[in-house]
């Protein structure tokens, strides 16, 4: 039975996917009218520039990276950012209305099971839920909050949001958060209608009321967030698909050489360039003077620029694109957390620790 992966090795691993996708991005960057201006440009070598001056030889060693690999890598970032934003503006997104809307409710629960609730508290659970709801029948346009806290302040009562439509209801959130006989009996009342019973599930009880069938701001923020996933989705078919088809050939001797561990830790700040307001690239802003930690261990081999056969040589044909892979380590290791920007810098990228 094979050993499971380290948590450096799948870092190292996840840091030259993402250069070789950056690599590819930038390749095919004149598909898309994507470039980096002039002021970018120099942008980005006062920024490799503040990076070396911002840290020691001694830091700099152990990283085994030089101004040009540290502005080759700030380039590939940019372009990355740049063409994300290109590649999802061609997506054509389009959604049904039942996929996204919401409807807002009041409920008040009340636990019937639990080995933190006694017989008592179990007796005494049922009894205040049964007194709520007798309430909000005599008022069904009771406040739920405040009704709850004159029956008890251990009551649950309060609103949310949830499907409209069960063509909608595809997330496990939902499903969590509120069961199904509870969705399932507010899709067949009318607005400001009070479920004629107590729903009861083997650990809660609940009483609940409609309150609109399209929440105006629910329905405008899950919309958001099923456009953004499905822009997200064409965008990594879209890579993934370059990456597919490119020749991309992976030193594996030379990337093994590269060890992440918790061995030492080094801190690196660089100072954040300023580009042209429309450049979207934002790598400088990664390396902001936000202290990153990297616990990065470094094999001197990892120092070799030559390492940059390993990542790429895919249809981005760039050189320096391998020594981004080295690099990359980082940019990937940056998006899962600081420590895995540190595994950037052991791929020979500190700026990725950004």
């Amino acid at each position: 039975m094979a050993a499971e992966a380290t948590y450096g090795e799948n870092a190292v691993t996840t840091s030259v996917e993402t250069v070789e996708k950056m690599c590819l991005e930038k390749e095919h960057a004149s598909e898309y009218d994507v470039e980096i201006t002039d002021d970018e440009q120099k942008a980005l070598e006062e920024a490799a520039k503040n990076f070396m001056a911002a840290n020691s030889d001694e830091t700099i060693a152990e990283l085994a990276v030089d101004e040009d690999m540290v502005k080759t890598f700030l380039e590939l970032e940019t372009y990355d950012v740049k063409m994300k934003d290109a590649i999802e503006a061609k997506a054509d997104v389009k959604l049904d209305e039942k996929e996204y809307q919401q409807m807002s409710f009041s409920y008040a629960s009340a636990k019937v099971s639990g080995d933190d609730l006694s017989d008592d508290d179990i007796k005494k659970n049922k009894e205040n839920l049964q007194k709520f709801y007798d309430k909000v029948k005599e008022d069904p346009a009771a406040d739920f909050n405040t009704l709850g806290d004159e029956i008890s302040e251990d009551m649950t009562a309060t609103t949310g949001t949830c499907p409209t439509y069960e063509e909608g209801d595809d997330s496990a959130a939902n499903g969590t958060t509120y069961p199904d006989e509870v969705r399932t009996a507010l899709r067949k009342l009318d607005e400001g209608a009070l479920n004629e019973e107590i729903i009861k599930t083997d650990s809660v009880w609940y009483v609940v009321r409609l309150d609109s069938k399209n929440d105006k701001t629910a329905t405008e923020s899950k919309k958001e967030s099923l456009t953004n996933t499905k822009k997200d989705d064409f965008y990594n078919d879209t890579t993934d698909g370059w990456k597919k088809k490119a020749d991309i050939k992976e030193e594996k001797k030379l990337i093994k050489k590269i060890k992440i561990t918790d061995n030492h830790s080094f801190t690196i700040q660089t100072p954040t360039p300023t580009p042209d307001p429309d450049a979207t690239a934002t790598p400088e802003a990664e390396d902001t003077a936000d202290s990153t930690e990297a616990d990065v261990t470094e094999t001197p081999e990892a120092t070799e620029t030559p390492a940059a056969d390993t990542t790429e040589e895919a249809e981005a044909t760039e050189t320096p694109a391998a020594e981004d892979a080295e690099k990359d380590s980082t940019d990937a290791a940056e998006d899962e957390s600081a420590d895995e920007n540190a595994e950037a810098e052991a791929t020979a990228t500190p700026e990725a620790e950004k």
